[in-house]
């Protein structure tokens, strides 16, 4: 048997972009290096596949013994199959030198069925590729299909008691779908190959298919030669126009025409650039600072979502609060108090959660947050989950206020901030002596990845240092927020 030129992988890569392909086939040392949020991905999903084959136990594995042995994966498969083997996991074929990897076959009644599982809780046209792909390969290879179905997540699941396989998993049939492809996956197998035999760089310039369906992994080869303040680094515009931008000439933000279709936002954007200087509209502020009465409580949460639920009346996905920092002031000279949380990580940590924010904030004042959207979600799904609180949790609520409002407004508008409200870029353009850059936890994805390890950590020194990364990064969030706010002060 010849070695696989092509995969699923590589063949939705084709699809995306030739160079891609190419790159991977020939440079793949020139790929960027996988972020750990893109790793927790990976991870996730291999957890769910691997749950999912609960679904048909009793199942047999084909994963070679070393893993990238994918002509002994394929043999092993075949010969599972010749046996009477009737459920098969990592199930591999190959046919005309394209190799697929099913998670789950199945035989029942003399007919297979294929399974692929997914981590998502909807249907993609990536996944349906994915799937007509392999129905291509494995009906080609000798083994008619009676159907090929997607395993997702079904995001109405609540969790009582043991998680319910039925109930979490939602199995759908994509065969119609795979049959109407097979002309197109058969057409797109024959160009890419053409693109890997041929072994010339295609000439692909960079464009929307850069992030569609996902962001490509070489970007940080065929982007580098886009200028430093790069009409890309404007954020909040379709990327269709920002590409007419670029495709027309205008590389940099101060090549932008005056008169130009943008809104009124990135308009603020180009002219501070321009000016390098920032916009700043004393009244808006001074409306909006007559919102906050003393005291004030400076509040950030960090939540995690993990796939399969966890604990009991939660769901797929669901934001679980596990730790808050608050900064408090009791008037505009007094000296700064903290406050903070963090969960356990072996148990649920709502309650322990809601217990110490309601104590927490029980003096009056105003909650300052940022960005509100995340803390009155996690506040109002809190009162659902523990009623006897709703009341106090109201009380906390009317009290919360949005210090993102400001800058979302452009009331204040730093030409650092790149048209964007995040904190992340707000924090530097307005107090750049702070910084998250020595954080070994540095953002919400990192913060909610460590915790959901935490709960599998061995190490108890290493579990120590990890709640501790925790705490400095959640304490910095609050203690950016009081920065930014003595800021607006200044300007009012």
């Amino acid at each position: 048997m010849e070695k696989h030129i092509l995969s699923k992988s590589t063949f939705l890569r084709g699809l995306q972009c030739s160079k891609s392909l190419y790159l991977y086939k020939y440079f793949i040392q020139k790929r960027d290096s996988i972020s750990t949020e893109q790793q927790a991905i990976f991870n996730r999903g291999n957890n769910v596949g691997l749950l999912a084959q609960k679904l048909f136990p009793g199942g047999v594995d084909a994963t070679p013994a070393k893993r990238s042995n994918n002509i002994e994966a394929v043999e092993k498969t075949k010969k599972l199959i010749e046996s009477g083997v009737e459920v098969i996991y990592e199930a591999a074929f190959q046919h005309n030198q394209v190799l697929a990897i099913l998670d789950i076959l199945v035989k029942k009644d003399n007919e297979w069925y294929a399974y692929e599982v997914k981590s998502s809780t909807k249907i993609s046209p990536t996944y349906l590729l994915d799937a007509s792909l392999q129905y291509w390969v494995i009906s080609n290879s000798g083994i008619p299909l009676k159907d090929i179905s997607l395993i997702i997540i079904n995001n109405q699941y609540l969790r009582s008691g043991d998680v319910d396989l039925k109930g979490l998993f939602s199995i759908k049939s994509v065969l119609k779908n795979a049959l109407e492809n097979q002309e197109l996956v058969e057409e797109n197998i024959n160009s890419s190959m053409s693109v890997v035999n041929t072994a010339v760089e295609p000439d692909v310039k960079i464009g929307e298919h850069c992030f569609s369906p996902y962001n490509c992994d070489f970007m940080g080869n065929c982007w580098k030669s886009v200028p430093q303040n790069s009409i890309f680094e404007i954020t909040g515009v379709k990327k269709t126009e920002l590409f007419d931008l670029y495709n027309k000439g205008y590389k940099t933000i101060d090549q932008i025409p005056e008169i130009n279709e943008l809104d009124k936002n990135v308009n603020i954007h180009i002219q501070a650039i321009k000016k390098n200087e920032a916009h700043i509209d004393k009244s808006a502020i001074n409306i909006f600072l007559e919102k906050i009465k003393y005291p004030v409580f400076f509040m950030d949460f960090e939540t995690f979502m993990p796939a399969i639920p966890l604990y009991e009346k939660t769901k797929p996905y669901q934001h679980i609060p596990f730790q808050y920092s608050l900064h408090y002031k009791k008037d505009k000279n007094s000296e700064l108090e903290h406050f903070e949380f963090l969960a356990d990580q072996h148990t649920d940590p709502r309650k322990s959660f809601v217990e110490a924010l309601l104590k927490d904030t029980e003096s009056a004042g105003t909650i300052l947050v940022y960005d509100i959207l995340m803390e009155r979600n996690v506040l109002n799904g809190l009162k659902k989950d523990f009623p006897e609180y709703s009341s106090e949790i109201d009380i906390r609520l009317s009290r919360m206020v949005d210090l993102v409002q400001p800058f979302q407004e452009r009331s204040y508008y730093h030409p650092a901030m790149k048209n964007s409200f995040s904190i992340k870029n707000v924090l530097p353009a307005l107090v750049p002596e702070l910084s998250y850059s020595n954080l070994k936890i540095a953002s919400g994805s990192v913060a909610m990845i460590a915790f959901e390890n935490l709960s599998k950590e061995t190490d108890m020194f290493r579990a120590l240092e990890t709640r501790e990364q925790l705490l400095e990064y959640c304490k910095l969030d609050t203690l950016a927020m009081v920065k930014i706010f003595e800021v607006l002060e200044g300007v009012g």
